[in-house]
Parts: C-alpha cells; structure tokens; sequence
C-alpha cells in the first residue's frame, strides 16, 4: 500500500498524533477507502438481504443520527469535534518520524496501511452526504469551512477495540456489543474463547442485546454469556479464567450435542413457542447446569437430564417470575431478579435429577 502524507501537528507519545483535516479531505479519503469501516473496533456488521434475495454485509450506524449532523452542517450550528482514528498496528503498518513537506510548507508523517475509523463514523457519512447534496445542487456549503480536530492512533486490533470500549460509554449502543470490547474482564475474555474454541462459534450475537426471531444461527448474545458467567461463577483469578474456559468449551459442545433445537432454526423457533429451552434467556440456566456438573466423573453422562427439566413457559415456576402473556404468546421477563431466580430454580430442579440417578 502506498503511504499517505498527513500535515502533523503534534505527537503525543510513540503511539498517538494530533493533526487537524477539513471536511473536504476526509470525504476524499472515504471515498478512495483510504479511511475505512473496521466492524472489529466500531459498532459491528450486519446481513442485509437485497431484493434479489442477495445477502449483504454493512456496517452499522444509525442513519437518523447521520442526518442530524447533516441538517446541523447544513442550518450553521454544527460545532466539529474530535475524530479518532486508527492505523491498524498488524505489523505491517507505520508512521513515519515527523519530517518537514517542503509542499506544505510544514511539518508532516507518512503513513503506512490502512486507515480505519475509531471514533467519528457519522461524521464522515454527514460530510459525505452534504458533500452529495453540494454536487447536486441542494446545498452549497464549502466543506473546508468545517476543520475536525484529529487524533490519530497506531494500536493493534485489541487496544483499539478497548479504545471504542471507552468511547461507547457515551454512545446508545447495545450492551453485547459495548462488552465486547472490554476485553479486561475474565468473563469477557472466556466467552471470546467460547467463540473460537466451541460449538458457540458463529452463534453469539455481538451486536444487539436480543435474538430476533428471524436470525437463523445465533442462539445467545454476547452480554447474556459474560453477565451468565459473572452471576454463576463470581470473581476468579487469571488460572482459574483459563481453565473454566476450557471446561465450558467441552460443555457447551456437550450441551450442543444433548439439545437439538440449539442447532435447528426451524425447531428452536416451534420450540420457543412453549419452551425456555432454546431462548436467549435459558443460558443462564445453562451456566448453572455448568457448575453443577464441574468436576463430577464422567459429568457428559448427565447432559441428558437438561431434557427432562420443566422448562414449560406456562408452568406455574415461571409464570409470573420468569415468563408472562405477551401479545403473540409468551414472553420472558429479563430483569436481574429474573436471572437470579432462574438460576436457583433450575439448579434446585437439576440437582434433584441428579439425586435420582
């Protein structure tokens, strides 16, 4: 790839700079890719079907929030901010010791690799969309008169996501995705192995805090994983992290193996119908089961029991505590004292089948 000259202003250590670009330059770069959407450190990627049934991957954003900007720009109230963004540090990528551009007239770096936004996305598509409307003839408002203060970052991809961690504390986003990226924490850290390492891969969902009823493969979300194991196994040092991570790896493949609807989009919708077997909610139980089972001799034996609870959602132990009448049927109620009673009940449930073995 080719490196890029950027004015440069000031550094702030080996790994952060401060420079300023106007608007016009920053829709340049979006345009050429030469700033890029990463969904690893933003706000992730979704599936989009097209008409022709053709499936799409794009970033999310919320494009009510890019307009705002956009009328703002547009009505003269806009106040530019700081926008991050970050030179993915993949051992490939660098910049430059500052050096003076004789074209400029002022101090400069060249950077090497791919540009990503850190923080700033609807900013960008604002300027993109009044840079549109200007060619179009709607608006006519010069994209330089709009000078974004920037810092720009060379992490690798983990600090990076820790950095968009930090910053969507502010942001409305949902909470799987915002603990996705807080990587200090034990829990976080044994899903994101459950992810690569299990039957989990490719069925957590990261990006929203529910499993709507149209999605296919994932059966649980990110924030039900890391508040389930927080709730169920409590603080734990670094050893015991990595080991429970890879007993529960053995389990939920297990557990995928024991409970058919976890696999099958067509019977975990029937079942969801009537059962807490196959929903979101029931991976708290799951985790409990987990715990129960932990260090017993041949603890796969018993992964069939999990058949044999009572997960019924009109039975009289949920209704009211855990389950209620929604407009389509049954819906569940997720609130902390939710979670905890669930967790109670079916160890109280499970630990009595296994009595009776």
């Amino acid at each position: 790839m080719e490196p890029i000259t950027l004015d440069y202003l000031f550094r702030i250590n080996e790994k952060e700079f401060l420079t300023v670009i106007p608007g016009w330059q920053l829709v340049e770069y979006w345009d050429d890719n030469t700033i890029s959407y990463n969904p690893e450190i933003q706000r992730g990627s979704r599936i989009k079907k097209k008409r022709n049934n053709e499936e799409v991957e794009e970033a999310v954003y919320s494009k009510a929030n890019v307009k705002k900007i956009y009328k703002s720009m547009v009505a003269g109230n806009y106040f530019v901010d700081m926008i991050t963004l970050n030179v993915l540090d993949d051992g490939n990528s660098s910049i430059s010791e500052p050096f003076y551009d004789e074209t400029n007239e002022g101090r400069a770096v060249n950077i090497t690799g791919q540009i990503e936004i850190a923080d700033g996305q609807h900013r960008i598509r604002a300027l993109k969309m009044l840079n549109d409307s200007n060619e179009k003839g709607i608006t006519n408002i010069p994209l330089e008169s709009f000078i974004f203060p920037v810092k720009i970052t060379h992490y690798d991809l983990k600090t990076a996501q820790q950095q968009f961690h930090q910053f969507s504390k502010g942001l409305k986003i949902s909470s799987s995705r915002s603990e996705y990226f807080n990587a200090t924490d034990h829990s976080n850290e044994i899903v994101r192995q459950l992810m690569r390492n299990s039957e989990l891969t490719g069925r957590v969902e990261i990006v929203r805090n529910t499993i709507t009823k149209r999605e296919r493969r994932n059966v649980v979300t990110f924030a039900t994983m890391v508040n389930a194991i927080k709730m169920v196994y409590k603080e734990m040092t670094n050893a015991q992290a990595q080991e429970l991570a890879g007993y529960l790896c053995e389990f939920f493949d297990g557990l995928f193996n024991t409970v058919p609807e976890l696999l099958d989009f067509e019977s975990r919708q029937q079942s969801k119908e009537t059962s807490l077997k196959a929903e979101n909610f029931m991976f708290y139980g799951y985790l409990a089961i987990s715990k129960l089972l932990r260090g017993k001799e041949n603890w796969q034996q018993y992964l069939p029991l999990i058949n044999e609870l009572d997960l019924a959602k009109e039975s009289e132990v949920w209704f009211g505590k855990v389950t209620k009448r929604g407009r389509n049927g049954f819906a569940i109620i997720n609130s902390t004292d939710s979670r905890a009673y669930f967790i109670e009940k079916i160890t109280e449930q499970f630990e009595q089948l296994l009595q009776n073995q």
